[in-house]
Order: C-alpha cells, then sequence, then structure tokens
C-alpha cells in the first residue's frame, strides 16, 4: 500500500484501555513514593533517547489495533511520534490533543505531521484555500506538534521544468509563512524523485537554495536520497541549519529493496559525525519493509541507539 492508498482507507480507533508503564520509562519512579497521590497523577512518564518514529511505517497494523500499535513502539522505547498523512482534522478519530494525551501517557509526545495537501493554492494567502494549512496549523499546535511536513512536490515531479521548480518554491515559501503565523514549522520532505535534475540542476539543491530559510526547513530522507543517487552526507555538509529533522530510513542499492536502518548503503556512522554541525533536532524512524514490522522497528532503534546524539 502507497501513501496515496493509505490515505484513502478509512478506520476507527480501539477505545484506549490503562496503559501501564515499563521499566523503560524516565520520570515518576520509584523516587516518588512518599509523595502525595496528586503528586504522583502530575508525574509523566518519558521514555529515554531521542529516537521517534513516522506512523506510516505501522500503516497496516494501526487498523487492526491502534492503540496497542502505539504501546508496543513505546515498548521499544520511541521518545516521540510523528502523524502520517494529516488533514487538518483528526487521526484515526483522534484529535491532535486527545493523540497527544494517549501517546503521553504512553511516554511519548508529538513531534509533527506528514500533511496530505501538496496542491499549489492561489498566490493571495488570505484567499479561502488557504484555510486547509491555518487548520493544519492550528490542529498540530494544539497537540504540541512543532512541524507541519509536505511529502511531496506541488506539481508533477518527473516532468518538471524550471518554471515548475520557480513555482514550487514560491509555493513553499507562502505555505511556511502561513505555518508561522500560526504557529508551527513547515518542512518539506524529499522522496528519490528530488535527486533528477532540470536543467541540470538537482530539483532538492534548488528547493533548499532557492527558499526562504527562516519558513522552509527540509527532512531528509536517508533511504530516498540514496535510491535516487543522492549523497546524504554533502546535503548535511553543504546545508547546515537547513535540515533539522531527519527520516532514518535505508536502501540496499545492491537489492534495489529497502531495508531495516544499519543494513543498507546509508552511511549513518559518517552522518552522525555531523548532526551538531548539520543542525539536526529530530531524528525520525521510517521502514518501508515487509514481514513482521515491529521487529523491524526494533532492529532500527537498536541500531540507532549506539549514536551519542540519540542518547539523553
Amino acid at each position: 500500500m502507497n501513501r496515496r492508498q493509505f490515505i484513502s482507507r478509512g478506520a476507527a480507533v480501539l477505545a484506549a484501555g490503562s496503559i501501564a508503564t515499563q521499566p523503560l520509562f524516565v520520570g515518576c519512579g520509584q523516587q516518588n513514593k512518599g509523595q502525595q497521590n496528586n503528586d504522583q497523577q502530575n508525574c509523566v512518564p518519558k521514555n529515554k533517547g531521542r529516537i521517534g518514529i513516522q506512523l506510516y511505517s505501522i500503516r497496516n497494523e494501526m487498523p487492526k489495533d491502534f492503540v496497542g500499535s502505539l504501546k508496543k513502539l513505546s515498548d521499544i522505547g520511541y521518545s516521540s511520534v510523528e502523524v502520517c498523512q494529516f488533514g487538518g482534522e483528526t487521526f484515526y478519530n483522534h484529535t491532535m490533543r486527545s493523540l497527544s494525551v494517549l501517546v503521553k501517557d504512553m511516554g511519548m509526545s508529538i513531534s509533527g505531521a506528514h500533511v496530505n495537501n501538496s496542491r499549489l493554492l492561489p498566490e493571495d494567502v488570505n484567499a479561502p484555500q488557504w484555510d486547509y494549512w491555518r487548520k493544519v496549523a492550528a490542529e498540530l499546535k494544539s497537540g504540541g506538534g512543532q512541524w507541519a511536513i509536505m511529502a511531496s512536490f506541488p506539481g508533477r515531479i518527473n516532468t518538471a521544468t524550471m518554471d515548475d521548480l520557480k513555482r514550487a518554491v514560491e509555493h513553499l515559501n507562502r505555505v511556511g509563512e502561513v505555518c508561522r503565523k500560526g504557529g508551527v514549522k513547515f518542512v518539506y520532505h524529499n522522496h528519490h524523485a528530488e535527486m533528477g535534475k532540470v536543467d541540470d540542476v538537482v530539483i532538492l539543491d534548488y528547493l533548499i537554495k532557492n527558499t526562504d530559510p527562516q519558513l522552509v526547513f527540509f527532512q531528509l530522507d536517508m533511504g530516498h536520497v540514496v535510491n535516487g543517487g543522492g549523497d546524504c552526507v554533502r546535503y548535511l555538509r553543504d546545508f547546515p541549519g537547513r535540515i533539522p529533522l531527519w527520516h532514518a530510513s535505508d536502501f540496499d542499492l545492491a537489492t534495489r529493496k529497502y531495508v531495516e536502518v544499519g543494513r543498507g548503503s546509508v552511511p549513518y556512522k559518517a552522518l552522525f559525525d555531523l548532526p551538531k554541525s548539520g543542525g539536526l533536532e529530530y531524528l525520525t524512524v521510517e521502514q518501508e519493509t515487509e514481514g513482521d514490522i515491529f521487529a523491524s522497528c526494533k532492529e532500527d532503534f537498536d541500531y540507532l541507539k549506539q549514536f551519542e546524539w540519540t542518547q539523553v
């Protein structure tokens, strides 16, 4: 199932049961035994480390058991979730505020959301079509999310011309302006097609160089960069401060398949020499393999936790 198919698939949320805290939580703990009960209730568990996960990774599991699937991610140790295909209203019948309460009780937080709209809108940001992005920003902010992420090119990227790239840049800047006024940051997420060229210019390079750095940020998906023939290290080295979000994915050039993080061709050891100078703020796993997805997500987590940046 691809992203476009996923958004059309409806799912009702199962009722949330009580969630028991696990040893991997930090906070509450045994030190508070002597405190009043109301003090204990105000103490919220927090998962160790700072490795998040994009919920698209478990898109086939959430319709079966939404709450249980989130709990499995928490038990692995993930500290934040990134919502997928968000349209500004609810996610599996949860508002962002109610979802934030649910995941907070599991020791996690909402980092942001991939937004299900990349259509070019009128130049006038006061036009009613822009209410979509204003609603996205308001709802995301209500749940504590900081990042509104566009996960596809505004237009037909495979046949894009230089004029198309210029229109895209103008559109991204306008979305960034609306999001900033709404209290969240706007981010563009690449796929492998952004490694293609228009008039001998790499599309992703053009977008980074020509968007307003105060309005538009980038989430570099490592597996997609490698799949498209790009160099992840070069992006972090050449564009410091423009890429505060990483998508930890992996792609094996030998088999031409997406694999668990650390098994493919993405040079993670070299990448983790650069997060400080590159300005990394959020690291988010996105897993696109088949099979036991929770086993794959655990393998991703266990690989990434070796790096100093991921540890508290």
